[in-house]
C-alpha cells in the first residue's frame, strides 16, 4: 500500500521554463567548460554544486575550489534573477493531483537538485507550503550526497516515519531519479516532462513510465 508519493521539482512537478539547466550549463561554460548534450543531459537532476564541478572537469577545465565556488554564486544569482522575473509555475494537472493524494491520506515530498534557497523561492512564488499542499521537502544542500545517490527519499521518509520501502513511490524526469529511488528500494516512475523517452526510462528499468506526474492517482488505484 503506498502511503507516500515522493516527486521531483523542476520538469515532474514545475516547470520552470529549464532556466535551471540553461543557468547550470552557462555557468559552467562561462568557465571554457565544453562537453556534449549527452553528456549535459548526465547531470540533469543531480545537485547543482556538484554538477558544477563535474560538468568543469568533464569539460576540460581544472575545477578549483575557488572556481567552483564563483561559478556557484554565479549559478545562484543568475537563478535567482530568472525566478524573481519570471517565476516557475505548476505543470499542468499537478495541483489537482497534489490535492487529489491528500483527500486520500497519501503523504506528499518534493525532493530536489536545488539547494534550500532556491526551492524556498520556488515554492513561495507558487503557493505550495509544507503542512498545507506538502508534508515535507528536502534540498540537495541538506544531504551528503544528492541524486543519484537514495539521501533524499531517505531523508524525507525519516521524517516522516516511514520506514518501509513498498509503502513510497518516487517520481522524477532525470535517469538521476530513476536511480535514486532505486537504490533507496521504493517504486520508480519516469515522467516524460522532461527530456528521456519512454525508452529511456525502460532501459533504466523504471517500474513505470508516466506522461506526467498528473496520471499519478490512476496508477496507485492499480497498486492500492
Amino acid at each position: 500500500m503506498i502511503s507516500l508519493a515522493i516527486f521531483d521539482m523542476a520538469g515532474t512537478t514545475v516547470d520552470d521554463r529549464d532556466e535551471v539547466y540553461r543557468v547550470l550549463r552557462e555557468a559552467t561554460e562561462r568557465a571554457g567548460a565544453r562537453y556534449t548534450d549527452e553528456q549535459f543531459q548526465e547531470w540533469m537532476g543531480t545537485e547543482k554544486k556538484w554538477a558544477i564541478r563535474n560538468l568543469l572537469e568533464l569539460g576540460g577545465i581544472d575545477a578549483t575550489d575557488e572556481l567552483v565556488e564563483e561559478s556557484w554564486d554565479w549559478f545562484r544569482a543568475e537563478l535567482r534573477r530568472t525566478y524573481t522575473e519570471n517565476p516557475p509555475v505548476p505543470l499542468a494537472g499537478v495541483e489537482d493531483m497534489l490535492h487529489d493524494l491528500r483527500s486520500k491520506g497519501i503523504r506528499i515530498a518534493l525532493t530536489t537538485g536545488f539547494n534550500r534557497e532556491t526551492v524556498d523561492l520556488i515554492l513561495a512564488a507558487m503557493g505550495w507550503s509544507p503542512g498545507d499542499l506538502l508534508d515535507t521537502t528536502a534540498a540537495g544542500d541538506e544531504v551528503e550526497s544528492g541524486r543519484p545517490e537514495p539521501h533524499l527519499i531517505q531523508k524525507v521518509m525519516a521524517e516522516l516515519d516511514i520506514t518501509d520501502p513498498d509503502e513510497v513511490i518516487s517520481l522524477g524526469d532525470t535517469r538521476a531519479d530513476v536511480i535514486s529511488a532505486q537504490r533507496a528500494g521504493v517504486r520508480s516512475v519516469g515522467v516524460l516532462t522532461g527530456h528521456l523517452t519512454e525508452d529511456e526510462f525502460v532501459g533504466l528499468d523504471a517500474d513505470h513510465v508516466l506522461a506526467s506526474a498528473a496520471q499519478l492517482p490512476r496508477l496507485l488505484e492499480e497498486l492500492n
